[in-house]
C-alpha cells in the first residue's frame, strides 16, 4: 500500500510537474503575442507620410502651368503688333484727306548718246532687251505703255526725242484712290555719254523708298552694263 501511494504521489506530483511546466508556455505565448501586436500597427502610422510627397506634387505643376500661361501672350502679341504697324501705313486714312507724296531724284552718267538712252527708254522693243521684262505700247504723245511684264504702266504725255521724257506712270501695287505720279526725265550729251536726270514726282511716300530703289535695281544698273560704264 504504501509502494502505491508513493506512486501515486510520484504520478500526480509529476502531472502537477507538467502542468506546471504547460502553462508558462501558455503565458508566453500571449505575451509574444501582445509584443509582436504593436509591430503590425507600424505600417499604419508610416502611411500618411507616403502620402506627403503625393499633396507636393500638384503644387509643382500647378505653379508651372502658371509660368507657361505667363509667358505665353508675350511670344504671341509681339508678331502681331508689327502685322498690325506694317498694315496701318499701307491703308489708306479715311475721310478723304490729301494723301502724302514723295519726290524722287536721281543723276546718273551713261556711256552711250542721249538718242540711245531715249530708245531705250521709250521704244519696247529696245527696253526688253536691255532692262528686261515685257515692254509694250507706242512710243507716242498720248499712248499708254506697259514696261516689266505690265507691272509698270502709264502714258507718254510728252516726248521729244533724245532730250526729254514726261510720263503719266504708276503700277499695279498703287494705293487706291492715289493719283498716277509723274516722270520726267531730261537728257544732257557730255563726257562722250549722257547725264540723265530723273525726277519722279507726287510718288506715294509709303512706297518711295521700293521705287527709289527699282530704278536703281532694274534700269540704270542694267542699262550702264549694257552700253558699258
Amino acid at each position: 500500500m504504501a509502494a502505491k501511494k508513493k506512486r501515486a504521489t510520484k504520478g500526480g506530483s509529476a502531472k502537477k510537474q507538467q502542468a506546471g511546466k504547460k502553462q508558462p508556455a501558455k503565458k508566453a505565448t500571449k505575451r509574444s503575442a501582445k509584443k509582436a501586436a504593436p509591430k503590425k500597427a507600424a505600417p499604419k502610422k508610416a502611411t500618411p507620410k507616403k502620402a506627403a510627397p503625393k499633396k507636393a506634387a500638384p503644387k509643382k505643376a500647378a505653379s508651372a502651368k502658371a509660368s507657361a500661361k505667363k509667358s505665353a501672350p508675350r511670344t504671341a502679341t509681339a508678331p502681331k503688333s508689327a502685322t498690325t504697324k506694317a498694315a496701318a501705313k499701307a491703308t489708306p486714312k479715311a475721310g478723304g484727306g490729301a494723301r502724302p507724296t514723295t519726290t524722287i531724284v536721281q543723276h546718273v552718267f551713261i556711256q552711250a548718246t542721249p538718242l540711245q538712252v531715249y530708245d531705250a527708254l521709250v521704244d519696247p522693243t529696245l527696253a526688253s532687251s536691255i532692262v528686261g521684262g515685257a515692254c509694250e505700247g507706242e512710243p507716242a504723245v498720248g499712248a499708254t505703255f506697259t514696261h516689266w511684264n505690265k507691272y509698270i504702266h502709264g502714258k507718254h504725255l510728252e516726248l521729244v526725242r533724245g532730250e526729254r521724257i514726261v510720263q503719266e506712270w504708276r503700277t499695279t501695287e498703287w494705293p487706291t484712290g492715289a493719283a498716277p505720279s509723274r516722270l520726267e526725265i531730261s537728257l544732257d550729251g557730255s563726257g562722250g555719254g549722257t547725264e540723265l536726270t530723273m525726277t519722279h514726282s507726287q510718288v506715294p511716300t509709303e512706297q518711295a523708298e521700293e521705287y527709289r530703289q527699282g530704278w536703281i535695281d532694274f534700269y540704270w544698273t542694267p542699262m550702264r552694263a549694257h552700253f558699258g560704264e
